[in-house]
């Protein structure tokens, strides 16, 4: 009690690394959960400079929706009230219909564009290697898709491997059967979700992949949405950081 009676700052001027280590239970999900509320609890002047994305692999942000009824008297012990969080919740878009149905809460569907996706990025959703005459195959599909059209889909992609002269029939069919398989993980559309829409001044954003947790191949499908997000914010920030640099220089 001693220790957890000290304040905990964390500057927000400024961006960080921070890692959280701990063992199963130990609170870990928990503390990324705290920083959340305390980023959203900031005076609007400091809060409309921050935005946060809460990629969610086991499902359980959704909960920061609702004021902690459970553990009352441990909040009013500590000088805390028990109060909901405005998040915003985003689910795969094949998950999306269902969820609302089932009463999940969720609020936006999220989808990546099939053109975002790089070849090596599908063979390693495959398992695939680059010398496997399908992953050759594929390789070619996405690399003449991407240097022919700025935007594409499934179908396109389908239609290409279908239209391939180069490689056998039982080739085309095993290219062919990976990205259908692809298409049943409801998170692929030719319009794909913009990372705008996620990062929007002192929104808390909980993107919901935890659909994927009990899908076969589900872990590489995981990290496929969090490479994209996290690269997307990436270049996003470089170009923001230069903005930034030039109008200092003027």
């Amino acid at each position: 009690v001693t220790s957890l009676s000290h304040k905990v700052y964390l500057d927000v001027s400024r961006s960080h690394v921070v890692f959280i280590a701990g063992t199963r239970g130990s609170g870990k999900s928990y503390t990324m959960g705290v920083i959340a509320e305390g980023v959203n609890d900031l005076p609007d002047e400091v809060k409309s400079n921050l935005s946060i994305i809460m990629l969610d692999t086991m499902g359980i942000y959704w909960t920061m929706r609702y004021a902690n009824k459970k553990d009352t008297q441990l909040i009013s012990d500590w000088g805390l009230e028990a109060k909901p969080l405005d998040v915003k919740i985003f689910t795969p878009i094949g998950f999306f219909k269902k969820y609302k149905e089932q009463g999940i809460p969720t609020d936006y569907p999220f989808s990546i564009q099939p053109s975002e996706v790089t070849a090596s990025e599908w063979l390693t959703i495959f398992d695939i290697s680059q010398t496997d005459p399908v992953g050759v195959l594929i390789e070619r599909v996405v690399g003449e898709l991407t240097e022919s059209k700025a935007l594409f889909g499934m179908n396109d992609i389908l239609d290409a491997i279908d239209s391939d002269e180069r490689s056998e029939k039982t080739v085309r069919d095993a290219a062919e059967n990976r990205f259908l398989l692809a298409q049943q993980w409801g998170l692929f559309s030719k319009q794909g979700t913009r990372i705008e829409d996620l990062v929007l001044p002192g929104q808390v954003t909980v993107l919901d992949v935890s659909c994927y947790t009990t899908l076969p191949g589900g872990e590489a499908v995981r990290a496929l949405v969090i490479g994209l997000i996290a690269e997307k914010l990436f270049l996003q920030r470089m170009v923001a950081r230069k903005n930034e640099e030039f109008k200092d220089i003027e």
